[in-house]
């Protein structure tokens, strides 16, 4: 007799185990490290090949950058031929903190490095009351990335509803000539 009710993924033993990586276009490697390294934490696990490259073999090169606890990471590959619009949102990649603290810890990283961002959420609170909000911001590629928390106390620099991507934009250019001299851009005055 033949099963005529489908099995879901698990009854399969289809389901995936962990993410391994993703990649993000960028236009220059040494500004994604700077990025993703300095700013947000990263650490560098594998180094461009420029051999293949320069030989004809592939037309582009990647950066891989751990920045999670487990063994998923971010390859940042080199594309100097196309980059996100600055006006779009998706796609854009997401990742989790544990706490409010860890929040505002990367909230001055950012603040710190010139890269403009919005926290959010869709709720209206009472001052002090925990929320769960996303921070918003974008690579210097353009870029849109995330930063999910559960439980983040709400006030004035919580923002409620929907937000604009073009709030985030910031020019490459400025981080390209900082990261060429091995730092990153300190904040706007």
């Amino acid at each position: 007799m033949s099963e005529t009710q489908p099995r879901s993924a698990a009854e399969r033993d289809l389901r995936l185990l962990s993410l391994d990586h993703f990649n993000v276009p960028v236009r220059d490697l040494e500004v994604a490290r700077r990025f993703y390294c300095a700013v947000l934490g990263g650490v560098a696990i594998m180094e461009p090949n420029w051999r293949r490259h320069e030989a004809g073999r592939v037309r582009g090169a990647h950066l891989d950058v751990q920045l999670f606890n487990d063994q998923g990471h971010i390859n940042a590959y080199w594309q100097p031929w196309g980059q996100p619009l600055p006006d779009q949102v998706f796609p854009h990649r997401a990742f989790r903190l544990a706490s409010a603290t860890k929040l505002d810890e990367m909230m001055g990283r950012l603040e710190e490095a010139g890269v403009p961002r919005l926290l959010v959420t869709r709720q209206v609170a009472e001052q002090g009351a925990v929320v769960p909000v996303a921070l918003y911001f974008r690579d210097p590629d353009g870029n849109q990335l995330a930063l999910q928390c559960d439980a983040y106390p709400f006030g004035p620099m919580v923002h409620v509803g929907a937000f604009d991507p073009t709030l985030q934009y910031y020019p490459w250019r400025e981080w390209a000539a900082v990261a060429a001299s091995g730092g990153v851009p300190r904040g706007r005055r």
